[in-house]
């Protein structure tokens, strides 16, 4: 074992990112996810006046030079306010080895393609595209409309016919690590927002006299949840060490950390509903968007069959380095 191996964001590093994040919660309230899809343009203003989309540029680029470690807590705390994905699709562009726009600000819609398919998270105010699959990325410049596939599934309104133009900027092998780093940090918070949500109505419902949270079935869920939640949290935070390190095993790190991550989401997720009863399946509940928004970053990502499988190839050579 390397003695100097670290494993967790130091105390300044989440110092950064605590202070960040008490901005996003005021400004990001759960309250709005049922009133928009997308985050209207007075509050992309302010997530803008406070430099969130600018965290990870270099400070000689108008940026705060954040490392992947503050990007990624600043990213829980994301998930845990369910952002909309062109607000993680638009901190994702910065990680392109060029812009595609000169203002940080500028809206990415987010979108993935499967095959020759494309779909779209759409985004009406959207001037640009990041476009993913399960191994590559992509900036395109613009983002036209195209069929209207889905206007309920996932709490997104999904469009198909995006594909990466002539003009579309590929990610290098760093910018796709980064955008796995952030997609399994939003997860996290996801998994975070569901053992809070579920732990709080525990304590709230009552049956047969005594709040529900007091039977042992229910902790045995909660307490489940809480585990899968910090096993998330924890290795999201050591792939974004590794990154800042510049370790060698940190793109297995972070694989590591989208599949566990991505697994706490859609497990918390399915145990908060149970939780909740007959009205965690409502589409008008809390519960139920959750789990909608992590299958939809899930699938954004990539899969976590594809990170699954990207670990199993790596796992060989890293099965003695620790």
């Amino acid at each position: 074992m390397n003695e100097a191996l670290r494993y967790h964001p130091c105390i300044e590093q989440r110092a950064i990112a605590d202070a960040f994040n008490v901005s996003l919660r005021a400004l990001l309230p759960l309250e709005r996810i049922h009133g928009a899809r997308e985050e209207d343009t007075d509050t992309w203003a302010k997530l803008d006046d406070i430099g969130l989309f600018s965290i990870a540029l270099p400070e000689e680029a108008g940026g705060s030079g954040l490392g992947a470690a503050e990007e990624a807590l600043i990213a829980i705390e994301l998930g845990r306010c369910l952002a909309a994905p062109s607000v993680l699709a638009t901190i994702g562009a910065t990680h392109a080895p060029a812009s595609v726009g000169s203002d940080a600000a500028m809206r990415s819609a987010a979108g993935y393609r499967s095959g020759e398919r494309c779909i779209v998270v759409a985004d009406p105010l959207a001037q640009r595209l990041l476009l993913r699959d399960a191994g590559e990325a992509w900036l395109c410049a613009g983002h036209a409309a195209g069929e209207v596939v889905d206007d309920g599934l996932w709490h997104a309104r999904l469009e198909s016919g995006a594909s990466p133009g002539a003009d579309a900027v590929r990610f290098d092998a760093a910018g796709i690590l980064r955008l796995r780093l952030n997609d399994a940090a939003v997860l996290a918070g996801i998994a975070a927002l569901a053992l809070e949500m579920a732990v709080a109505y525990a304590k709230e419902r009552r049956q047969f006299g005594r709040p529900i949270g007091s039977f042992q079935a229910i902790k045995h869920h909660c307490a489940n949840m809480a585990i899968a939640a910090r096993n998330a949290a924890d290795q999201v935070g050591f792939a974004a060490v590794a990154i800042d390190e510049g370790r060698a095993d940190a793109m297995l790190q972070v694989d590591c950390a989208l599949l566990v991550a991505g697994a706490a989401a859609l497990g918390n997720g399915a145990t908060n509903i149970q939780v909740h009863g007959g009205i965690g399946f409502s589409e008008e509940a809390n519960p139920h968007v959750l789990l909608k928004r992590s299958q939809l970053l899930v699938t954004i990502s990539g899969g976590l069959e594809a990170a699954r499988a990207r670990i199993g190839m790596a796992s060989g050579e890293w099965s003695g380095a620790f």
